[in-house]
C-alpha cells in the first residue's frame, strides 16, 4: 500500500460521483417466481449464477420482456460490477456485453463506475482477502443467514489508489 492510496467508503464514492448509487433486485410481490421463467429472454441473475468471476448465462433463469417491464429496479448493464450480499456472500463478476440488460435478484448488487475508479479495479478489490473478510464479518453479524443490505454496503471501506495505479 502506498501513501497516495485513500481509504474511502462506498458512500464517499457516491458523493464524489465516482459511482452511481448501488442497486439490487426487486423484493416482494413483483419479484419474479420460477413460474415466470422462460427458455429465452432477459437473464435473471441470482447469487449462484456468479461463478468463477463470471455471470453464468448458460445456466441462469430467464424472464420475458413483458415480465421485466413490471420490475422497478435491478437492471444491470455491461460494465457493472456485481457483488453477492445475501446467503452466498462475496461472489463477484463484471457484466459482459452478451446482453444489453440483465435483471438481478435481491441477492446481488450492481456497482456502476463513472469516473476516477475503474470497474476492473473495483471487482478485483471486492475479490481481495481484505475486503472479503470485512464483508463476511459485517454480513454475519447478528443474523442466521449472511446478509448485508444496500444501506450497510454504503459504509463498506474501499481502498482507492490513484487512477493510473488501478
Amino acid at each position: 500500500m502506498n501513501c497516495e492510496w485513500k481509504m474511502v467508503s462506498v458512500q464517499d464514492l457516491i458523493d464524489a460521483q465516482m459511482i452511481e448509487e448501488p442497486k439490487d433486485g426487486n423484493h416482494g410481490n413483483i419479484h419474479p417466481k420460477s413460474t415466470d421463467y422462460v427458455t429465452q429472454g432477459i437473464p435473471f441473475i441470482m447469487a449462484n449464477d456468479l461463478v468463477n468471476g463470471r455471470v453464468d448465462y448458460q445456466h441462469c433463469a430467464y424472464i420475458s420482456e413483458k415480465q421485466a417491464k413490471k420490475l422497478k429496479k435491478g437492471f444491470s448493464r455491461p460494465g457493472d460490477v456485481l457483488l453477492t450480499h445475501k446467503a452466498t456472500i462475496g461472489r463477484t463478476a463484471i457484466v459482459t456485453d452478451d446482453y444489453e440488460t440483465i435483471i438481478l435478484t435481491p441477492q446481488v448488487t450492481y456497482y456502476r463506475t463513472k469516473k476516477g475508479i475503474l470497474n476492473r479495479y473495483l471487482k478485483y478489490y471486492f475479490d481481495c482477502a481484505y475486503f472479503q473478510n470485512i464483508l463476511a464479518n459485517w454480513a454475519g453479524a447478528g443474523s442466521t443467514r449472511a446478509y448485508l443490505g444496500i444501506t450497510a454496503q454504503k459504509k463498506l471501506p474501499i481502498l482507492l489508489p490513484p487512477l493510473e495505479t488501478q
